[in-house]
């Protein structure tokens, strides 16, 4: 289908969170690099990102990976709760500091990006920034407040970085370790979305599509109860395999007395809340890449798909075991049993997207799934701008 050509349509983007010492959502670092050059300028770039950004969006770190673009970001009106990264190198000729000083005047937020190892002792310019300090497993610090650091590799190492050494907050997470902790037992539910459901469960006002909004932040909370409604224990007399469908038939009051018999057994760990987020942003992603106007039960199931797609890691078992106990939809099983099916390619792109090692790849992924890049860029921005407040009720309206 023929549509009308933008500057996001000329550029690849990706996605790195960044979480502060509360393991919460502290902002993100946005991979911009240009696949067309000639039809990319930072200035409509900046709008096109920048356009009608929301008050409590999370900061956007933002990295333009093509030096033209970068340099041309520093003469143009910065967007409002954003930071620039800046190479190190940069901040050492006469004539580029020049120019970031005057970007600096202009209002431009920067932040010098480079090896710690490099900057470590080196005198700091005259020009007000933070640090973005990429580290390696050899480096060791002892105290760097209010800096921004990436590279940790280890739950070590980051709980040192951000409880000990006071950065202000860590690029990434290291999901895999933080899950290896926990591989001799399932995971259990995550206690802030349990505590969510329950405040608003004997609240009138609480309408079904806001209650499936609130559980469906946890994966694991999403498959209990799908299995739950469809045990012979529950008697169910057809099969469920619609989260929303399977909260209509428990009811609030008894989802609300079931989630009271689950906590005792919820263990808290702080460092599983980025990992979850994670995933909850990921599967926001998904949702997003349908199009703009999709009926709000077709939403609902992507975002369940992709969320489902991540339970191996919580559960530590093979997601075809633990896909065989649910009645799900043929086109949710394709995309996660078989990678293909409508739903698999969004999957497939919103996983790309968090993963920015693949950006020169994305125009080819893109194309393969027919996805425009404007389409995932546009998509992506969505799903930034109400990272925060994703949960409220409100939020997913007012990004459609």
């Amino acid at each position: 289908m023929l549509h009308a050509h933008t500057v996001l349509d000329s550029v690849a983007m990706a996605y790195v969170p960044l979480w502060n010492r509360a393991r919460e959502l502290a902002g993100v670092r946005l991979c911009v690099r240009a696949i067309h050059p000639e039809g990319v300028d930072a200035n409509h770039l900046l709008q096109a990102i920048g356009e009608d950004w929301p008050e409590g969006a999370p900061p956007l770190l933002l990295s333009l990976q093509t030096p033209r673009l970068l340099q041309q970001a520093l003469s143009c009106p910065p967007i409002r709760n954003t930071w620039l990264e800046v190479p190190a190198s940069m901040f050492e000729g006469q004539e580029t500091l020049s120019r970031l000083s005057i970007a600096q005047r202009r209002g431009h937020q920067l932040v010098r990006s480079g090896a710690y190892a490099d900057l470590r002792g080196r005198a700091t310019p005259g020009i007000d920034h933070r640090n973005l300090l990429q580290m390696t497993e050899a480096d060791h610090f002892a105290s760097l407040p209010g800096q921004l650091v990436d590279g940790l590799v280890n739950q070590t190492a980051v709980r040192h970085a951000l409880d000990e050494a006071n950065v202000a907050a860590v690029l990434g997470w290291p999901s895999a370790d933080v899950l290896r902790g926990h591989r001799n037992t399932p995971l259990q539910y995550d206690r802030r979305v349990v505590d969510q459901v329950l405040s608003v469960i004997d609240d009138e006002e609480c309408s079904i599509e806001y209650l499936e909004r609130l559980v469906r932040q946890d994966p694991v909370l999403v498959y209990r109860i799908l299995t739950l409604v469809n045990s012979a224990a529950y008697g169910a007399h057809r099969e469920i395999g619609s989260l929303r469908h399977a909260l209509m038939m428990l009811g609030f009051r008894e989802l609300g007395r079931w989630l009271v018999e689950q906590l005792p057994g919820i263990e808290p760990d702080a460092d599983l809340q980025p990992v979850r987020y994670a995933m909850v942003m990921r599967s926001r992603l998904a949702q997003h890449l349908l199009a703009s106007g999709s009926d709000d039960l077709l939403r609902a199931e992507v975002y369940t798909t992709a969320a489902l797609a991540q339970l191996d890691h919580l559960l530590h078992q093979p997601l075809a075991d633990l896909l065989h106990r649910l009645p799900l939809a043929a086109r949710m099983t394709d995309a996660l049993l078989r990678r293909s099916g409508p739903y698999f390619s969004l999957l497939d792109v919103a996983k790309a997207m968090g993963e920015p090692e693949r950006i020169e790849r994305m125009e080819t992924l893109c194309r393969r799934h027919e996805i425009t890049l404007d389409q995932a860029n546009r998509a992506l921005l969505r799903m930034v701008a109400t990272s925060r407040d994703h949960s409220s009720r409100r939020s997913e309206r007012l990004m459609h």
